[in-house]
C-alpha cells in the first residue's frame, strides 16, 4: 500500500467517523427544530473536524507530512 493510499484511507475513515458521530446528532437536532442542540452540535462537529486536522498533522501515517509539504 502506498503512502498516498494510506492517507486517503485514513481520511475517509475519519470523515465517516465524524459524520456518523457528530453529523447524525446535528441532523436530529435540526429536524426537531431544537435551536440550542443544533448550535451545540454544530460546535461539536466543528471541534471534531479541527481535532482530526490536528491529529493528521501531529501523528500522520508514514510519509504523510512530507507529501503534504511537497504539495502532493
Amino acid at each position: 500500500m502506498t503512502d498516498h493510499t494510506e492517507i486517503e484511507t485514513w481520511a475517509m475513515v475519519r470523515a465517516q467517523q465524524i459524520v456518523m458521530q457528530q453529523g447524525a446528532n446535528l441532523v436530529v437536532a435540526a429536524q426537531r427544530l431544537d435551536h440550542r442542540k443544533t448550535t451545540a452540535n454544530t460546535y461539536a462537529l466543528r471541534a471534531a473536524i479541527m481535532k482530526s486536522l490536528v491529529e493528521a498533522l501531529s501523528s500522520p501515517p508514514a510519509g504523510m507530512l512530507s507529501q503534504m509539504q511537497a504539495g502532493e
